[in-house]
């Protein structure tokens, strides 16, 4: 002991630490290696079962973590597939309405253009007789105009003007009509 002692003096001589006292420098060398055994001797086997079980169950849990990891994996895979498969489904179903839908319209266009034909033919026929109509009215007109004028004319002896007076007021006659 005065060997380690002495080194110790020597030690604190060369460093330049001066206020220290070897004394006490050696006390607490001493409490520190007792420390250590009393640790030793009586916590190391419960530190170190500790320590122990403490691994196990971080080892476990990184285990368990790893394993979720591996399922969220594939759960996370599985969702990735169905909703490409759903996005592929929707796609076919939009291209389906889509053909469906130019379907539907060339046959509505072709409906109304047969629509459209039929009545302009309607139309183009209910014209003729209409215009039928007008001719023969027109001249039922011309003769009623004809007799009345053909009164008036006889009833009197009439001048030039006289007679085309008579046929402006037989014209209005008929218009008011």
């Amino acid at each position: 002991m005065d060997t380690v002692a002495q080194a110790i003096r020597t030690l604190i001589e060369n460093s330049g630490l001066t206020g220290i006292n070897p004394i006490e420098m050696a006390i607490q060398i001493i409490a520190t290696l007792l420390l250590i055994v009393v640790v030793k001797k009586f916590f190391w086997d419960k530190v170190t079962a500790f320590l122990e079980s403490r691994r196990e169950i971080v080892d476990s849990e990184l285990t368990e973590a790893a394993a979720q990891k591996e399922e969220a994996q594939a759960l996370k895979d599985d969702a990735e597939e169905s909703y490409q498969k759903a996005k592929e489904d929707a796609r076919k179903i939009i291209e389906d309405a889509k053909s469906q839908a130019d379907d539907n319209k060339s046959q509505i266009i072709k409906e109304a253009k047969s629509e459209a034909e039929h009545m302009k033919k309607s139309a183009k026929e209910d014209l003729e007789k209409e215009i039928e109509l007008a001719r023969n009215k027109l001249k039922e007109e011309i003769v009623d105009v004809a007799m009345v004028l053909s009164q008036k004319a006889i009833e009197k002896k009439i001048s030039k003007e006289t007679y085309d007076r008579l046929i402006d007021e037989a014209i209005e006659e008929i218009n008011k009509e």
